[in-house]
């Protein structure tokens, strides 16, 4: 008899099979928040530029660490372009879950689709802070985009947790596809990046771009989402659970 290969098994290629794939996609969250880290290391916003900075400052800033800008823009491309595969690997994990309307899985992807597209324009605006030798109020500008690009998607992607919470508190199967602790960081997650609409009202203070109920909370609660569900999709693909 012929050994049995399994779905996860079949090969899609130069010996990457669907579980190898999988693997891929769901990591490439962690891999997208690293890459964001990284970008904003380089171009030396972490942290970040002061938004009562005057214009001299801030293309002073950007021209001391041009290099390191340069650098930061191609990392902030990616960690926005590997963001969406890792939000296909949560689709077809929440598909999973028995009786599901298929809408909710949708509506997850779209959000992280319409999120994205704000990552990028953020992503351009970087990338014009070292292309040439800008006034310091066109510095100062783009900047300011930047980061309203960067911080003001909070509704796309407060739609996306909150759509990945309402698919794992509607599982009620003996064997969740994600725990519900899960469904708790993404029900809790958006009431902190919430806090980050008022920075186009805000130039100091903790409601400021760069203030401390804005710039680490995000990032915490960024990191603790992606790789909370990067840990989850992992371990199902592990246990075969496709």
């Amino acid at each position: 008899m012929l050994p049995t290969t399994t779905t996860n098994d079949r090969k899609l290629g130069h010996g990457l099979t669907n579980k190898r794939w999988l693997y891929c996609i769901s990591f490439c969250g962690c891999i997208s928040a690293v890459f964001l880290i990284i970008s904003l290391a380089a171009s030396r916003n972490i942290p970040p530029t002061r938004p009562w900075w005057d214009a001299e400052t801030v293309k002073t800033h950007y021209s001391t660490y041009q290099k390191g800008t340069q650098a930061a823009t191609i990392f902030l491309f990616l960690s926005g372009a590997l963001f969406l595969p890792y939000s296909t690997a949560i689709t077809s994990q929440i598909r999973l879950i028995p009786d599901l309307n298929p809408a909710i899985a949708d509506l997850q992807l779209a959000s992280a689709i319409a999120g994205v597209w704000f990552w990028m324009i953020g992503a351009i605006l970087m990338s014009l802070l070292s292309f040439r030798d800008y006034s310091a109020e066109m510095i100062q500008l783009i900047n300011d985009a930047m980061w309203m690009s960067l911080w003001l998607n909070w509704p796309m992607f407060s739609m996306q947790f909150w759509t990945i919470a309402w698919a794992i508190f509607a599982d009620r199967s003996p064997d969740p596809v994600f725990p519900k602790i899960m469904g708790w960081v993404n029900l809790l997650s958006p009431f902190v990046l919430v806090l980050g609409s008022g920075i186009h009202i805000h130039h100091t203070g903790p409601f400021a771009w760069n203030g401390g109920l804005v710039f680490w909370p995000t990032l915490v609660v960024f990191g603790a989402e992606v790789n909370g569900s990067c840990w989850c999709m992992l371990r199902n693909i592990r246990r075969d659970r496709y």
